[in-house]
């Protein structure tokens, strides 16, 4: 079953994901992007922040490079600063400089040591809660987020998938599924790694389970072009200039999936950046990350 909590943005002590802290911002009617995500968006090395930008920083774009949407700011975990505490990851601003609040975050489930780390299979994804626009007296503040859990997971035609669940749609009623699924080299035209966004036929339902090998999806190359909802690009592994290329695609372009769809997407895709930048998108220890972790 999915696992959800909320999470202040302040810092503090927060070893529990689970526990909630009362919001010191007042309740907005809505909490998303300063500015709304293209069809297209690229990520990019940040070279003009000097060394520490290099280090810490990236930017998120749209086509074009020089339309700089956010800033993404590391978080190493060596302090508890933001809501992944002492945990690893990242955090997307909402604005261009780390000044900004944050709207999203991803992270490691745990602080543990590289080793037990690598073969983690859990991600954490921290987005906004969503608001229910016909009964605003009972939603919760957009500044406390909400904690997703994306699985990673080998499947039965030997590929990897990362699968979450979200809340789907502009008053995000239901709850879907959805999985990246990284595709073969023969699927492929170019030498790039990809990945491709897809929903899960068990969709239907209000919860989701940790996946097993034997909960597999369509092979990717019998999926039809209507049923991808976004492509995932990534360039070469050594590069620390242009990193990836995502792009949104049929009912991710049309808006029915929700601004609040949109931007978990976006998060889980900054998230397997991070993972493969560590050896973490890898068949062999996701496979022994399942076997340690009894998933």
């Amino acid at each position: 079953m999915s696992t959800k909590s909320k999470t202040s943005l302040g810092d503090g002590d927060d070893d529990d994901i689970r526990r909630t802290f009362l919001s010191r911002m007042p309740t907005a009617a809505k909490f998303l992007g300063y500015r709304p995500f293209p069809p297209v968006i690229n990520l990019y090395g940040n070279s003009s922040g000097g060394v520490i930008g290099a280090l810490t920083t990236y930017k998120l774009c749209g086509a074009d490079k020089n339309d700089f949407l956010y800033v993404v700011e590391v978080h190493h975990g060596f302090t508890p600063r933001g809501p992944l505490n002492f945990r690893p990851g990242f955090y997307l601003r909402n604005g261009r400089g780390t000044e900004a609040p944050i709207l999203a975050a991803a992270g490691d489930e745990e602080r543990e040591p590289l080793l037990m780390s690598t073969f983690s299979v859990k991600s954490l994804i921290m987005v906004p809660p969503p608001l229910d626009e016909d009964d605003v007296e009972f939603n919760l503040n957009p500044r406390d987020l909400v904690t997703e859990i994306m699985y990673a997971t080998t499947t039965n035609d030997g590929s990897i998938s990362f699968r979450f669940s979200v809340e789907v749609g502009p008053k995000m009623k239901v709850r879907e599924d959805f999985e990246w699924r990284k595709t073969r080299k023969s699927d492929t035209h170019t030498q790039h790694t990809r990945y491709i966004l897809t929903r899960l036929p068990s969709s239907s339902s209000a919860s989701f389970s940790s996946p097993s090998p034997s909960a597999s999806s369509s092979s990717s190359s019998t999926l039809e072009e209507s049923d991808i909802l976004a492509d995932l690009t990534f360039r070469n592994a050594i590069s620390v200039h242009h990193l990836f290329t995502l792009e949104l695609k049929g009912a991710a372009c049309s808006g029915v999936m929700g601004d609040r769809w949109t931007l978990m997407i976006v998060t889980t895709a900054l998230r397997l950046y991070w993972l493969r930048s560590y050896g973490k998108t890898n068949k062999a220890v996701v496979g022994i990350g399942q076997k340690l972790r009894g998933r």
